[in-house]
């Protein structure tokens, strides 16, 4: 015989379980698309002025220079630097960083040590990993004729695997809203011979009640010790009147105490006359 439990008002629920779930699944999602969204430098002389186009769409940023403000142009292999501002991924470092050699300049490189060093008066130098590098230079000094893309990096397979398991965050984000909003009306109580079955969103729980009791209670609950506690839904394992617990209830104000060897279950069946005779006449549990 199949039971549930009663559905609750759900002001609490929207009131929690909204405002949660955007906290959680937006920032999962948006961290998932930065991590693995193709991660561009695009480099462009043309009349006079220099152009890096830098990030994934749409949230691409431009940075324009003045070739007439650039002093010098050095060769130069970078130590170990200190980012101040900006992205640091495996083949794309763009921003404000610092090294011993050059002091705090902005870049949009590889990440290798070998780049173009281009000094600007009165202001920040500029580190630049430029594909064609000779082309490059000659396009500095033409002041145009230069458009290219840094190509995708090689990460290996170290970086992938950390792509994947920020793949997950956002799935393991959507738990929030499914536990506030799905969950509470999965949950079934179905009694079989001799036992009973409890219905989660993640499963299946058998518990032998042969032999037990099974008795309407309204319980002191105490501490979660493991599993889910959100208004309307409620299952895992908790200190209930002093003793381990498990509770699979959209309530925990009253219910039916599942009692014995091995055994102890709280739950909340809406029709708790008729679950407590099949649990007498199928469970084998006595009052």
């Amino acid at each position: 015989m199949l039971f549930r439990p009663p559905r609750l008002k759900r002001g609490l629920q929207l009131a929690l379980g909204l405002p949660l779930s955007l906290v959680v699944v937006l920032p999962t999602l948006f961290a998932a698309w930065l991590v693995w969204a193709p991660h561009v430098v695009e480099l462009t002389i043309d009349e006079g002025w220099l152009h890096v186009t830098t990030a994934p769409a749409p949230i691409a940023r431009h940075h324009s220079f003045d070739l007439a403000t650039i002093t010098a142009v050095e060769d130069v292999h970078l130590g170990r630097g200190r980012r101040i501002a900006g992205t640091s991924l495996p083949g794309y470092c763009v921003g404000t960083f610092s090294y011993a050699e050059t002091g705090r300049v902005w870049q949009a490189t590889d990440c290798s040590h070998d780049v173009l060093v281009l000094r600007r008066a009165e202001d920040n130098p500029v580190v630049l990993t430029p594909p064609g590098r000779d082309r490059f230079l000659a396009a500095l000094e033409s002041g145009g004729g230069y458009h290219e893309s840094q190509p995708p990096p090689d990460t290996g397979r170290g970086w992938f695997m950390i792509k994947l398991l920020v793949l997950l965050t956002p799935f393991l984000g959507i738990l929030v809203p499914l536990i506030f909003f799905v969950a509470p009306g999965r949950l079934r109580y179905r009694v079989i011979s001799g036992g009973l079955e409890v219905v989660t969103m993640l499963g299946t729980k058998r518990f032998a009640t042969a032999g037990c009791t099974a008795r309407p209670h309204r319980p002191r609950v105490g501490l979660r010790l493991w599993g889910t506690g959100a208004p309307g839904y409620y299952t895992g394992t908790y200190r209930v009147d002093g003793a381990n617990t498990k509770i699979y209830t959209t309530s925990v104000k009253e219910g039916v105490l599942i009692e014995g060897p091995g055994v102890r279950v709280f739950i909340n069946p809406e029709n708790e006359p008729a679950f407590l005779h099949a649990m007498h006449t199928m469970g084998g549990a006595t009052s």
